[in-house]
């Protein structure tokens, strides 16, 4: 009889940590996702435009104020900052965010950091468009 109370114990805690585990699997998924989609978008602007620029940057904050991110602690890599490149030019987008990996009060909360990245092919050709400022992130 003890060893069936003693068995149900020990297969709650299993069902309990299972449960718990998968859940910031989930959330640290989710979070990847949104910031390949991110990064992917920013590429694809990139390529639009040629460069990274105010338009796209204004589009970053954005996403990263809708994702309640601390923009401080977030770390953008372009390969076109600040200046147009011709078409046929690979652009990427690099975005690394710690993901904070908590499960109430059972562990200590530590931060890992999660990367989405996004290339895309320049189409911008010089002189096509006009009132564009390039800026770096």
């Amino acid at each position: 009889m003890l060893d069936r109370v003693i068995s149900l114990f020990g297969v709650l805690f299993v069902l309990i940590l299972f449960a718990v585990c998968g859940a910031v699997f989930i959330g640290m998924v989710s979070q990847w996702y949104a910031l390949q989609s991110e990064a992917q978008f920013v590429a694809a602007g990139m390529s639009r435009y040629g460069g990274y620029t105010t338009d796209i940057d204004a589009q970053l904050q954005n996403f990263m104020s809708q994702m309640k991110m601390d923009r401080a602690k977030t770390q953008v890599k372009v390969s076109a900052p600040g200046a147009p490149v011709p078409w046929g030019t690979v652009v990427t987008c690099e975005i690394t965010y710690p993901f904070r990996f908590a499960a109430g009060k059972f562990f200590p909360p530590f931060e890992v950091p999660v990367t989405g990245k996004g290339t895309s092919v320049s189409a911008y050709i010089p002189g096509t468009m006009s009132g564009l400022t390039y800026t770096s992130p």
